[in-house]
């Protein structure tokens, strides 16, 4: 059902996009993925090549939205349809709002809601122009999360895919909203490092963690295997994304909540 059709993957560099980019070329798409680590990037487009499925990179800082809308336009003219758009790229920067920064909070809100409102208009505007298949279908990696700004910014992501929906209730463009739980991925480099160093210590694992650094892939999967029922995998919301993007035209899939099975336990 998804051969050789086409989908953007933002945020693929690590974690859920990933995880997302190496699912769906699996399932034969042509996937075209970004992120900012141009050297992570270059880890990924390896990895899906050698497992035999096709694959475009470039890496830039999406909030750059004229760059990110350009990506898309590359992607449609290159394979001549847009099939897929996965909103993906997200950002937690950790902090209360008594004690944050405009920065921060303005860091937060340009990856997570403006550069997902550009890049979902470029691809509702390149799947109205298909050429090779009929319409399209939109994924939003929301989050269950809430509690701070970046929950916020979560929340509005889920507001907008309801918006979407019923803007696009005409047309052959679907939308899935999907909110995962706690997932062990890299956006622990962005929260205090003694949190992070204090999880690692009552897990047994003995690292040293700094702030900004991505977590390695090793430790990641150590804490899944330690505490595995409180955390997801990445993979585990990339099969989500294939089980909407496989149903059929009958059926849309608006909304995924994924937890696992302690998250509360955090």
């Amino acid at each position: 059902m998804l051969y050789k059709k086409t989908a953007v993957i933002t945020g693929a560099s690590s974690g859920i996009g990933r995880a997302i980019a190496n699912n769906l070329a699996k399932e034969g798409m042509h996937v075209y993925i970004t992120g900012r680590s141009k050297d992570k990037l270059e880890i990924v487009r390896r990895e899906i090549q050698s497992a035999g499925g096709t694959v475009s990179a470039s890496a830039f800082d999406i909030r750059d939205i004229s760059k990110l809308q350009g990506f898309i336009n590359r992607a449609k003219e290159e394979t001549a349809h847009l099939d897929v758009m996965v909103n993906n790229a997200g950002l937690h920067i950790h902090g209360t709002i008594a004690e944050g920064t405009i920065e921060s909070w303005r860091e937060m809100i340009d990856v997570n809601i403006l550069a997902l409102l550009g890049g979902t208009q470029a691809a509702i505007l390149a799947m109205r122009q298909n050429t090779q298949s009929i319409g399209g279908h939109i994924i939003n990696i929301s989050s269950r999360a809430s509690g701070d700004i970046y929950g916020a910014t979560k929340h509005m992501v889920t507001a907008l895919s309801e918006a979407l929906t019923k803007e696009l209730e005409e047309e052959p463009i679907r939308i899935t909203n999907i909110l995962p739980g706690a997932v062990a991925t890299n956006f622990g480099r962005n929260a205090d490092p003694a949190m992070v160093q204090g999880l690692a210590n009552k897990l047994g694992l003995n690292v040293e963690v700094k702030k900004g650094e991505h977590l390695s892939d090793e430790l990641l999967e150590r804490i899944h295997s330690a505490i595995g029922k409180i955390f997801l995998k990445p993979d585990d919301i990339a099969k989500a994304v294939v089980y909407a993007l496989n149903q059929p035209e009958n059926v849309d899939v608006r909304e995924i909540h994924i937890s696992s099975p302690k998250e509360y336990s955090l």
